[in-house]
């Protein structure tokens, strides 16, 4: 693959390119052998090229045997200049960003795209040097909310978290230290930029001190814990709850 295209593999990942913008798919690869499956019965009537490969083969392509016979090669998604994004919400009373510190578990990148697309996140900041990057098992896993959800790749995270203090955003992140608040007695901002870090060593310090406020999340039961992907969606319902856009 290319700069230009990418993989994608699995049924409901194929869909969401389908039904969102087909012109993105440039060409699909499969092992199945039964051509009344209804996705490829829907990628026939769109006439998209389907090429027939092994088992094999398809696994190879993707590094991985979740492919569910499909996999499909997409036009990448352009990434969102923060400037421009910035300068758009301008005019907006509310907005909800998301920026993702060293994120590596690509499992738990899904996820929280996941969570980010349904809870109607604006944009999800990620670095390109530090975490994983958009694979096809993080587009499977997310059920093809990164097809969906805008995404911003940038090379420093925190000049990009002051560019978005300038225009008037609130910058927050998850963690469990003597400054954080209970979420239970937290109100959110209506500009909202929720920095999320690994589970291991949670958000670095260098972003944690610039952040104008800290939550953390009561455990009520025996485990001590979320995994990050969990608290992120908690974390965006809370958000929701107030602000919400129906």
């Amino acid at each position: 693959m290319n700069r230009s295209s990418r993989f994608i593999m699995g049924r409901n990942c194929i869909y969401e390119v389908l039904n969102s913008n087909p012109d993105r798919i440039l060409k699909v690869y499969t092992c199945q052998k039964n051509e009344d499956d209804a996705l490829y019965t829907e990628l026939q009537k769109n006439k998209i090229c389907i090429k027939r490969v092994s088992k094999g083969e398809i696994a190879k392509m993707v590094n991985s045997e979740s492919h569910q016979s499909y996999v499909a090669s997409v036009k990448e998604i352009p990434n969102i200049h923060i400037r421009d994004f910035i300068e758009e919400s301008q005019n907006k009373d509310q907005s909800l960003v998301l920026m993702l510190d060293s994120i590596y578990d690509p499992q738990n990148l899904g996820t929280i795209m996941r969570a980010a697309e349904c809870f109607g996140v604006d944009l999800v900041i990620y670095s390109k040097n530090r975490g994983s990057d958009i694979t096809p098992t993080v587009t499977k896993t997310s059920a093809g909310a990164t097809e969906l959800v805008p995404i911003a790749k940038v090379s420093n995270l925190a000049d990009t978290m002051l560019a978005f203090q300038k225009a008037d955003y609130w910058a927050g992140c998850a963690d469990v230290g003597k400054r954080s608040k209970s979420l239970y007695e937290f109100e959110f901002p209506e500009k909202t930029l929720l920095i999320m870090g690994s589970e291991g060593e949670g958000v670095r310090p260098l972003l944690k001190k610039k952040c104008d406020f800290h939550i953390s999340i009561p455990m009520l039961g025996q485990i001590d814990s979320l995994n990050v992907s969990q608290a992120t969606a908690v974390l965006l319902n809370s958000y929701r709850s107030v602000f919400s856009s129906y």
